[in-house]
């Protein structure tokens, strides 16, 4: 992954890698990608109008506040994209031990990526419905999907999974192969404490956010050779 200056063999001078800028916004592409994740997520928690709420009474205050459900939307759209990225990206950095982890990775990623960030698209068609017709009519248009179509499900449920794996065994294969210390799998986990612990609160996401600054400069730090 690097490109190389030699000096004549002769020379007996080592030979100095150097990274090309490509390959270097790359890198620093997956290291920020868990702090842009965390930060992402606090925006759109704090934006989010019906923040530990569900049901009826979330659609309406959707409904309500369409301008603030913007924000919290297109906030954990993208949280949930550079969350995920990594997964994808760090499996080139795996060779050997934990090879395999990291392709499971990958593959959770990729599942994660295509389906994840995507579905926060259906919170404007909550808020446009309810606006329209009713929060009734959310309901129904909820309950419809949900009952009789089964893609929902089958496109919905392993989007969740894969973006749930993603990044814990992304962790994990780069500390099995001793790039990474063992607090780096840690930072993540607590990172996912934060987010899921609080419901998606702002507070919870700022837990996230440092949680991820963490691993993210275990990944930089790893991946300084490569």
């Amino acid at each position: 992954m690097t490109t190389t200056d030699t000096v004549a063999a002769t020379s007996g001078v080592t030979t100095v890698p150097q990274r090309s800028p490509a390959v270097a916004v790359r890198r620093w592409f997956i290291v920020v990608s868990p702090v842009l994740a965390g930060l992402f997520a606090v925006l759109g928690a704090a934006a989010d109008p019906g923040a530990g709420v569900a049901g009826e009474q979330m659609w309406q205050l959707y409904a309500d506040n369409p301008d603030r459900l913007q924000w919290k939307s297109f906030g954990l759209h993208w949280s949930y994209s550079f969350w995920i990225a990594p997964a994808l990206l760090l499996a080139g950095y795996v060779r050997g031990r934990g090879a395999w982890l990291a392709t499971a990775a990958a593959a959770a990623g990729f599942v994660g990526l295509s389906t994840l960030p995507g579905l926060l698209f259906v919170d404007f068609y909550d808020s446009a419905i309810g606006q329209v017709a009713g929060v009734e009519t959310t309901a129904a248009v909820a309950e419809t999907m949900g009952d009789g179509m089964w893609a929902v499900q089958a496109m919905a449920l392993p989007g969740l999974v894969g973006a749930g794996l993603g990044l814990p065994l992304a962790s994990l294969a780069l500390w099995r192969a001793g790039r990474v210390r063992w607090w780096a799998p840690v930072a993540v986990l607590v990172g996912y404490a934060g987010f899921m612990g609080s419901n998606v609160m702002w507070w919870g996401c700022v837990i996230t956010t440092v949680a991820f600054t963490v691993f993210a400069v275990a990944v930089e730090r790893g991946t300084r050779d490569v």
